[in-house]
């Protein structure tokens, strides 16, 4: 009987999958292109494109200099309109793939075997994630959950804390707040699961927990995570509705650092829209009381995807803070520490330095105005010269983990106390 009950359940999940499936938006003959405007009208025309055609192209790297390559994700209808023409406005084109469905089939999760599968090892569910971290609260002694608020759909906002005792000053780590950067929230899961099950067994682990508290945020934006679940994956902002068409903000664009300036978006059906006003968004403003409440807290880390680099202040102004050249010395030690963990090259930078400016951010507003002495972003793999983008198989989150956790490392040595 109870077989036939737990089969039966089974194919109602399956059930339920496949009518998700059946739902959501499709990516067929959709064009990853990699875009090198050069010439500054090529650099115009795709900063139109981008401007003007939020539903038909979506930059995954914004074009901002004469030379360097963009990449964007763009409808069937769009890139037969522009192809032919793009050489001439001075705009050279390679395609990665001609059909990005297929792509996102060959990773997609298989739903049904979540409950036989350790979540860290696959892209889960939010509600899995919830009961993963609920489960170490429960069962591990320097392990504690926080519920810090609501998303705009009513789920509950989670940080994890680990902490041996009193006294010592705390870490930072967020994920997730744009939702379609799936390796982001995967890596820094595996993080958190280290941090909780490998205490007293293995010695590096041991010694981060003895020297910091650490507290993450695995899932910062849980509606939009479950919306690229369920029926968009390439869905980036949060889902608060804005017109009959548009939903969403960039809630990396809605934080107290020179909000609303360049690299954000006043259209709100724009990926980089930034939001009605400063923190209009409950998952940035639950985040930035939570970062607010933490006392002695020494580092605030943004983890993003794609294109393995390690940013530095700031990234909303061309000024750099005072202590520039000691945050850069060492990033470089933690890239470095990724180089000798798999000989992946990460880049370290300000965003408008080695990619374009950006105002509104979670790691700049700490540095700013919660004087967080230390705050960055990783933009994990993979680099901008590969064909997947934000579509990752299964098989690289345990490596992307290691960088993390080897960077997170070498961050936490080096600090000074």
């Amino acid at each position: 009987m109870n077989r036939r009950r737990s089969q039966g359940m089974k194919v109602f999940i399956l059930f339920l999958f496949c009518l998700s499936l059946a739902e959501s938006k499709k990516y067929t003959n959709y064009h990853l292109l990699k875009v090198v405007p050069q010439t500054d009208t090529g650099l115009a025309q795709l900063k139109s494109l981008d401007k003007n055609n939020p539903q038909e192209v979506d930059f995954w790297i914004a074009p901002s200099k004469v030379n360097q390559s963009a990449e964007c994700l763009m409808s069937p209808t769009l890139y037969h309109e522009i192809e032919n023409g793009a050489k001439n406005k001075g705009i050279e084109v390679t395609v990665l793939s001609d059909n990005i469905e297929k792509t996102i089939e060959k990773e997609k999760p298989n739903s049904v075997l979540y409950s036989e599968k350790a979540v860290t090892n696959t892209y889960a569910p939010i509600e899995k994630i919830v009961e993963l971290i609920k489960g170490y609260a429960e069962q591990y002694s320097h392990v504690s959950l926080k519920h810090y608020g609501k998303s705009y759909e009513h789920r509950n906002l989670y940080a994890i804390k680990f902490s041996v005792g009193p006294g010592r000053q705390t870490i930072i780590v967020e994920a997730g707040m744009h939702s379609r950067e799936w390796i982001a929230i995967a890596s820094t899961l595996k993080v958190i699961e280290s941090f909780a099950t490998r205490r007293n067994v293995n010695r590096e682990v041991t010694e981060l927990l003895e020297s910091y508290d650490w507290l993450f945020v695995p899932v910062t934006n849980p509606d939009g995570y479950h919306m690229t679940h369920t029926e968009d994956r390439m869905w980036r902002k949060n889902m608060r509705p804005h017109t009959r068409r548009c939903t969403g903000t960039d809630l990396n664009r809605n934080f107290d650092a020179l909000w609303g300036g360049e690299g954000a978006s006043a259209d709100p059906c724009h990926p980089t829209f930034r939001g009605a006003n400063v923190f209009s968004e409950p998952e940035s403003r639950h985040l930035s009381k939570l970062v607010r409440s933490t006392r002695d807290k020494i580092a605030f880390f943004s983890v993003h995807a794609y294109s393995q680099l390690i940013l530095t202040p700031y990234g909303c102004q061309r000024k750099k803070p005072a202590d520039s050249n000691h945050l850069t010395y060492i990033a470089k030690q933690a890239k470095n520490a990724i180089y000798r963990e798999t000989g992946k090259n990460f880049t370290v930078g300000t965003p408008p330095d080695i990619l374009y400016p950006a105002t509104g951010g979670a790691y700049d507003w700490a540095k700013m105005k919660m004087k967080v002495k230390y705050a960055y972003a990783f933009e994990l793999r993979p680099d901008p010269s590969s064909s997947l983008g934000f579509i990752m198989p299964e098989s690289e989150i345990e490596p992307s983990y290691r960088e993390l956790f080897v960077a997170l490392k070498a961050f936490a040595e080096n600090f000074e106390k």
